[in-house]
């Protein structure tokens, strides 16, 4: 800027370099009304701060984002285990109706469900899993069979190959003495059925008119044999005089095999008990069966099979005995095994035992 000194002279006037003019507030500049810049850290106008706060706001949305996503997909995993829960306790080993029943579940939570075609055909294909034969696994009933009939593993083993065959009638006539584990067996498989509306079990000892009213109340079961599934007949406390009954009764399943709809698959399992003093005439005369029914022998129990059945007994209904009663019940039970086998070691224990 030009100016005149007293010698009338024009000369400029200098300023230092660092020195500038004001012109206006700037940013960053400290107004009295603000904040002290040095006590905030930022003014709160700055482009800065903005700049500061987009950041953060952005950050905290995608933790969010992160964290909605990991909650949805720890809910999809709690539902699914859930209701994996609930299908294998109601339907215990079928793997493929499992399987099925869990992705309708599924698909159900997730509102993916088409109501006339996607979960009609599944409930289509796993009814008809279900009802397919293959569906009975008669390996895994027989290894939890084996731990509950003690020492027949022979007759178990004949018992499970005659019943796997691939007709649609089998049978199977299960000869022994009381006690050595007949009923046990076939009430084991009647309790393991899948299918429990298919399973029937009737004593030929029930009190009835004469034998046509016994006959007449087996022969219901043939009339309402079921097209889902296996059938299940158990004929129980046979003697050797009921032997005729085996062929009729076979005959009858057989010739409803034949007929149009009739594409049942019919398991019957006849139960005979032996006397003891004239076991092999008995037995022998049983040979005579059909030749469509295998005959499975259970045989006769011994004092270590007795041991056997103590420990067993015990466990199951929690009771102790002591050094001296299970010896007295021991001897006690040695003295029917050969015409009752474990039956009598049973009620031994009842009287004798403690609670564990």
């Amino acid at each position: 800027m030009p100016h005149s000194d007293l010698n009338g002279q024009r000369c400029r006037l200098r300023f230092p370099r660092h020195w500038r003019f004001y012109q206006g507030p700037q940013a960053g500049d400290f107004l009295e009304e603000e904040e002290d810049p040095k006590q905030r850290g930022i003014l709160r106008r700055t482009s800065c701060h903005r700049y500061r706060e987009r950041l953060r706001s952005n950050r905290l949305s995608q933790l969010l984002h992160g964290l909605s996503i990991m909650a949805t997909l720890a809910v999809v995993v709690v539902l699914m285990l859930f209701l994996g829960t609930k299908l294998s306790t109601e339907q215990m080993d079928y793997s493929a109706p499992g399987e099925e029943g869990l992705w309708l579940g599924f698909l159900r939570l997730l509102g993916l469900e088409q109501e006339n075609y996607l979960s009609g055909d599944l409930y289509m294909r796993s009814k008809d899993a279900f009802c397919s034969p293959e569906a009975l696994d008669l390996g895994r009933i027989f290894r939890y069979m084996g731990r509950v009939v003690l020492n027949q593993e022979q007759a178990l083993a004949r018992m499970e190959r005659a019943l796997s065959g691939s007709g649609r009638f089998r049978s199977v006539a299960l000869l022994g003495p009381p006690g050595v584990g007949k009923s046990l067996a076939a009430d084991t498989l009647r309790q393991c059925f899948p299918w429990p509306g298919n399973a029937h079990s009737y004593s030929w000892s029930t009190h009835v008119p004469d034998g046509a009213s016994k006959f007449r109340l087996i022969r219901q079961f043939a009339d309402g044999l079921s097209e889902c599934g296996v059938n299940l007949l158990i004929i129980d406390n046979l003697t050797t005089c009921d032997h005729g009954l085996v062929p009729i009764y076979n005959r009858l399943i057989m010739e409803r095999e034949g007929e149009p709809k009739a594409n049942q698959t019919v398991l019957v399992i006849y139960v005979f008990n032996l006397e003891t003093n004239q076991y092999w005439e008995q037995f022998e005369l049983l040979q005579e069966l059909p030749p469509e029914t295998t005959i499975v022998n259970f045989r006769f129990f011994d004092e270590d099979d007795l041991v056997d059945c103590l420990a067993s007994e015990l466990k199951k209904e929690q009771l102790v005995l002591s050094s001296e009663k299970q010896s007295f019940v021991l001897q006690e039970a040695m003295k029917t095994v050969q015409s009752s086998g474990c039956k009598l070691l049973r009620r031994l224990i009842l009287q004798n035992g403690a609670i564990a």
